[in-house]
């Protein structure tokens, strides 16, 4: 008897981009094991707010996604990452990895976003200098981008972007966002945050593939001001 070849296994949105970014930045995040626990839908998080666990958030803009730091009993620090439900049925009805338009531009964007943040503060919590907000800002605004030009380049079978389609992701990552916060010091935050990674994406495209790579790996390692520094030497 001839068994059936095993069916390959369907690698989730979550794994596609974890892998990109964890290959891209060479991240060493396998201490996290499976994403699954720390996700969070609305059900999860209004838990967490009526326990009042949740001792900071990194929010993203006004899509309602967000990196919780909570305190468990014994003052033991945990991290969730709550993605609305909406979010996700937008994500699941309009697959990323099959077509991205401005149907799912926005979802993707936030979900790669806060991913991004987690990924980052795993990373920085074995090694490294710690983390600011701005910085943690600046490193996902570079990585959506990264993220993004990778899927609709898959999609379009091709190796590099046109630059018409560079510019639709940057007016969707960065140019068509008001930031309404009513907080300034956040509202400065985020501003700071897209200009500088704009900069630095912008140095990037010039460079030869190798070279791209080995700079974006020295830039998430660096601290926060280290990456202003060399934003504001490299791309004066």
């Amino acid at each position: 008897m001839t068994l059936p070849p095993p069916r390959p296994r369907q690698v989730s949105l979550l794994e596609q981009v974890r892998g990109l970014l964890e290959r891209s930045y060479q991240h060493h995040t396998a201490v996290l094991g499976s994403l699954a626990p720390f996700i969070l839908g609305d059900e999860g998080y209004r838990r967490l707010v009526h326990r009042r666990e949740v001792v900071q958030v990194v929010r993203s803009g006004t899509a309602g996604a967000r990196l919780l730091i909570r305190q468990r009993p014994g003052g033991v620090l945990r991290v969730s990452l709550y993605y609305p439900d909406h979010l996700i049925r937008t994500l699941e009805l309009n697959d990323p990895a099959r077509r991205l338009d401005t149907n799912n531009v926005d979802a993707f964007a936030t979900f790669v976003e806060e991913l991004d943040h987690l990924l980052l503060l795993a990373t920085r919590s074995q090694t490294g200098p710690p983390l600011s907000m701005l910085e943690m800002e600046l490193h996902a605004n570079v990585s959506k981008e990264l993220v993004l030009r990778h899927f609709l380049a898959r999609l379009e079978g091709v190796r590099r972007l046109s630059t018409t389609a560079v510019a639709w992701i940057r007016f969707h990552l960065f140019e068509k966002q008001e930031f309404s916060d009513p907080d300034p010091a956040l509202r400065q935050r985020y501003t700071d945050a897209t200009r500088y990674a704009v900069r630095y994406l912008r140095y990037l495209d010039g460079l030869a593939p190798r070279r791209r790579l080995r700079s974006l790996r020295r830039f998430s390692r660096m601290s926060a001001q280290a990456k202003l520094r060399t934003i504001n030497r490299v791309a004066a």
